[in-house]
Order: structure tokens, then C-alpha cells, then sequence
């Protein structure tokens, strides 16, 4: 049964690509699990600090078969992800209305058609006077000066009172309260709103939600990267312009390709590898010969006291567009000596070891006698005394916006290519 419903929903998902590429892109990149943990369809964190999709067998085969309704929940759910839902969820007391403000966001971006019945919309709290396309943040504000004004509960969940239902053109006050407080009586219960249940962000570390929110953010980089111009018009102008926030935020503060492709030119390795797509030139058989380039690099991370944490981020981030274009990576943190080495495989580690004073020597010194990489990519602040180390590699340093500036101190005598980093 499972396989059936990885292939229905890979359906629904090339359809997805089709006609609303965005959604489609960030369904591809989730991993989808089929099982009984989820009652319907959720978005939930997994293991290893990523996001997969809960798919309930019972509920995507009996109960979601109209394809529209299947790519309006599936679009509810990534709409969740893309707007941070999940890791902001810790920060609001009242979780169930937190829910509701948070399914208020996302169905304003879901075609009506597509919706379930009883799916949670602006026009139901028309009363309250709540303004379209706002932020989690506002309607959870007004929801709450709703409930108190009107003396509804305004605590934690479960304190309300159950009312009947209300059609979704109602507008009037007292329906509006309603359909608020049979919402809350509900509580994670209620058919709308236990998918959120899945959102673990109050059992997550600083550190883990500091790894959930980097992936989150490179996730919607690269699917808004893969939009035409008039795939990119057709969304929402509130999504529009959180993706523009999201893609100024995660685009390399350098143009890091081109500067690392002049940079290895010279010292990449190269290996040969069996093709059948190329022809033998010399016997016109199959397999062929084919080249590939490997970049090997050692990535220096200064760890210093003088390194705020959000230069710290920021090294990562950079340090994930070098891996994802196919380089080894390994990183090495340093202060004034080694702390610690490991191969970078995507994922921000929890925490940084360092925090003294700042001496370049030690990786370079690693460098030439043990790793040997193809070139070394050192991120630091630049206040540091000149190393004495002379480096058998290339060197490219990346200096931090707030950090040594073009010309300052030992700017000119540091050994390699400088790069400064943008704010």
C-alpha cells in the first residue's frame, strides 16, 4: 500500500511542477514517509535536523481522492514550512490559537476549490476586522483581543466552550466568536488543526532550531532559484516578497563560484570514469573514458572570541554553497590552535569549539603535512598576527563584514586572495 501511495503522491507532485513549480520544487525535496503517524498530512521535523512529510495511508487513498484537494493540503502543509510555522510555534502561549492564526496565513494562499470543508479562512473572522495577507504574528494578536473583548477564554487551550458550526460567508460578531470558540474547545484535537501537532519546535535546541531554519531557508532558495519570471509572478505578492527577503538572506554574500573556480583551476584533481555515453574515441566502442574534477578543500573557521555568532552562521552558510556544488569539504575550527576537524556533510553542528585568541599557523601547518587539499578557504575577522606558515596550497580568505578592511593592518601582506564578505 505504501508504494502505491508514494506513487500518488509523486503524481500529485509532477503535476504540482507543472503548474505551480514552487510547491512542486519544495514537495521533491521533502522525504516522504507512509505510515499511522500522522492522522491526515503533516509537515514534521525528522532526524538529522530536516523536514519529511507524514503521509496517512487511510486518509491520502479513502478520504483526499479529488485531486484538487490533494494538491490544496499538500500546498497548506509546504506553506507551513516556507513561512517558518513550525520553528516560530515555541513563542506563542496559546497554542491552539496560535494554529488557527497560522492556518489563517496559509489557506489565504490556497484557491478556495482546493481547500477541505471546514478549512479555517480569513472570511469567518470577517467581524474582527482583520486585514488579508498579514503575518501569524498579527492574527494572533487580534484573535486575542477578540476573545477578550467579547470575554471569550484567552488562556491556554481547551478553556473555551463549544459553539455550532459556521458557514464560511458568515460575518457577523457573534458568529465569528463562535466559530472561534468551537475552534479552541476543539484544541489540537480538532480536524483542522492536529496536523500542527507535528511541530516539535518547543522540544528543539537553540542550536537545533538554528539548523532547522538554515535548511528551511536553503530549501526555498533553491526552489525559488528554479522559477521563471512568470512562475515567480503568478504567486501571492506576500509570498513574493518574503521569497525575495529569503533569497536576498541566502545568496552568497560572494560571487563564491567563479572566485573558487579561478582560485582551483590550477590544483583540482582529476580521475577517469567509465561511460557508456561516451564512444571510446580510439575504438568507437562503449565504454568510453570520461574526466571529472574533484575539489578538495580545507575549510579554516576562525573561532576567536572576536568572531560574533552570526559571523559564525554566516561562515556556514557560505560553507553549504561550496558543498552542495560537489566539493570535500572539511572544516576546521581553530583559534589559536585546532579545536576540532570533521567533514562537513551539510548540516551546522550544534555548537563551535574555540572562543581565544586567533593564530592562523595551525590549519595551515595541517594543511601542508597532512591533509593536503587542493587549496584552503580560511573565515576570519583578520585580526590576527601575519602567519608564519608559508602554505604549499592556494589560500582564499573570507573576511567578515565587520572585519579587517581593504588595506588595513595586514591586509596587503596576508598570503593569497582576500575576498570581504557583504553585510
Amino acid at each position: 500500500m505504501s508504494e502505491r501511495v508514494l506513487r500518488e503522491v509523486s503524481r500529485t507532485t509532477i503535476s504540482l511542477l507543472l503548474d505551480e513549480p514552487f510547491f512542486g520544487h519544495l514537495l521533491a525535496g521533502l522525504s516522504k514517509e507512509v505510515g499511522q503517524e500522522a492522522p491526515t498530512l503533516a509537515v514534521a521535523v525528522s532526524t538529522g535536523s530536516l523536514f519529511r512529510l507524514c503521509i496517512n495511508e487511510h486518509f491520502w487513498m479513502e478520504e483526499l481522492t479529488d485531486e484538487q484537494l490533494r494538491r490544496g493540503v499538500v500546498k497548506h502543509e509546504i506553506l507551513h514550512l516556507a513561512l517558518g510555522h513550525l520553528l516560530v510555534a515555541h513563542q506563542f502561549r496559546n497554542r491552539t490559537l496560535f494554529n488557527i492564526a497560522a492556518d489563517i496565513v496559509v489557506n489565504q494562499y490556497v484557491e478556495r476549490e482546493q481547500l477541505p470543508p471546514g478549512a479555517i479562512l480569513l472570511e469567518q473572522f470577517r467581524s474582527f476586522g482583520l486585514e488579508p495577507n498579514r503575518d501569524v504574528g498579527y492574527y494572533y494578536r487580534r484573535l486575542m483581543e477578540a476573545l477578550r473583548q467579547g470575554g471569550g477564554p484567552s488562556g491556554e487551550p481547551g478553556e473555551a466552550g463549544a459553539g455550532p458550526g459556521l458557514s464560511e460567508n458568515s460575518g457577523s460578531p457573534s458568529s465569528a466568536m463562535e466559530r472561534l470558540n468551537e475552534l479552541l474547545a476543539g484544541g489540537s484535537a480538532h480536524p483542522e488543526l492536529e496536523r500542527h501537532e507535528h511541530w516539535a519546535s518547543r522540544q528543539l535546541t537553540a542550536a537545533g532550531r538554528s539548523n532547522l531554519e538554515q535548511a528551511r531557508e536553503a530549501m526555498i532558495y533553491h526552489a525559488s532559484q528554479r522559477l521563471q519570471e512568470r512562475d515567480f509572478g503568478k504567486l501571492p505578492g506576500q509570498l513574493q516578497a518574503f521569497l525575495r527577503d529569503i533569497a536576498g538572506r541566502n545568496a552568497p554574500s560572494t560571487d563564491w563560484r567563479r572566485a573558487l573556480r579561478l582560485f582551483t583551476a590550477s590544483s583540482s584533481r582529476t580521475h577517469l570514469k567509465n561511460t557508456i555515453r561516451r564512444p571510446s574515441k580510439r575504438y568507437g566502442a562503449t565504454p568510453g573514458i570520461k574526466i571529472q574534477r574533484k575539489q578538495k578543500l580545507l575549510v579554516a573557521i576562525d573561532t576567536s572570541g572576536s568572531v560574533p555568532d552570526a559571523d559564525i552562521q554566516r561562515f556556514f552558510s557560505e560553507i553549504y554553497q561550496i558543498w552542495r556544488h560537489g566539493a570535500e569539504v572539511l572544516v576546521v575550527e581553530c583559534d589559536t590552535q585546532i579545536k576540532r576537524k570533521y567533514p562537513y556533510r551539510g548540516i551546522t553542528p550544534d555548537f563551535i569549539m574555540g572562543r581565544g585568541g586567533t593564530d592562523f599557523n595551525a590549519p595551515l601547518e595541517f594543511a601542508n603535512q597532512h591533509y593536503l587539499p587542493d587549496a584552503i578557504i580560511y573565515f576570519t575577522d583578520g585580526y590576527a598576527a601575519l602567519p608564519r606558515i608559508e602554505s604549499r596550497r592556494p589560500v582564499l580568505w573570507m573576511i567578515t563584514p565587520g572585519g579587517l578592511k581593504a588595506g588595513e593592518g595586514i591586509w596587503d601582506l596576508l598570503p593569497g586572495r582576500k575576498v570581504k564578505m557583504s553585510g
